[in-house]
């Protein structure tokens, strides 16, 4: 009988590390893939500021020059892009030389 008991106790202990175990992968994995997605959200944010510092280099923005797009507003001084998204993220972008009209 005190056999019995015994092996009820090693098996507890055993499935207890076990659980722990699985538990701390499973925090480990969450943990990895959460940091994944944040790393995508960021990378997304730099590609829209980029697209947006485009498309006002397109539309030949000038010195001083605001572009507000949906996303966010984009704004010009000398060679210096500042785009600003609507999440208060902000990035700066140097304008090339081929636009590098210093007209005011």
């Amino acid at each position: 009988m005190k056999q019995s008991r015994r092996i009820d106790g090693t098996f507890f202990a055993t499935a207890l590390i076990l659980f722990v175990l699985i538990a701390s992968v499973f925090c480990i994995k969450t943990t990895i893939y959460r940091e994944r997605i944040h790393d995508y959200q960021e990378q997304a944010s730099y590609y829209e500021a980029r697209a947006m510092a485009k498309m006002a280099l397109a539309n030949e923005i000038k010195h001083k020059q605001i572009f507000r797009f949906n996303a966010g507003t984009v704004s010009r001084n000398y060679l210096k892009l500042t785009v600003e998204l609507n999440d208060k993220k902000t990035y700066q972008f140097s304008v090339p030389t081929r636009f590098a009209n210093f007209k005011k």
